[in-house]
């Protein structure tokens, strides 16, 4: 595929669905690189372009990890908040999007503290 050459928005969610089926397959930790790297609510100027959000590292695998990491790798993703602006946001394998705090309520959450475990670049 040349430079010019981009995919549609349909190839780009057949290749996430492959991805994710491969995740969900071996449970793998979530890790994201996100083309835009500003938070998504606006004014903020967090910086999440690399999340290696580490959730191994909380120590529960039930009521953690096992949660977060089916609901990353099933399309659902999960909610957490902005460690600068605080906004509720929606992560996902493809994008972050912000998030009222209803929306996040019917998702999984990440543990309060998850921005002090994750790793960003």
């Amino acid at each position: 595929m040349t430079k010019s050459q981009t995919l549609s928005r349909a190839d780009l969610e057949e290749l996430d669905r492959v991805y994710r089926e491969g995740g969900l397959r071996t449970m793998a930790s979530p890790h994201v690189h996100y083309h835009d790297s500003s938070c998504p609510h606006p004014g903020c100027a967090q910086k999440m372009e690399w999340i290696d959000f580490q959730l191994e590292l909380f120590g529960d695998p039930e009521g953690t990890y096992k949660p977060l990491v089916r609901a990353w790798w099933d399309g659902t993703g999960f909610a957490g908040r902005c460690p600068q602006c605080g906004g509720w946001i929606r992560f996902t394998t493809l994008r972050r999007e912000p998030l009222t705090d209803e929306a996040a309520k019917q998702l999984p959450q990440l543990p309060d503290n998850w921005h002090t475990i994750a790793q960003f670049a």
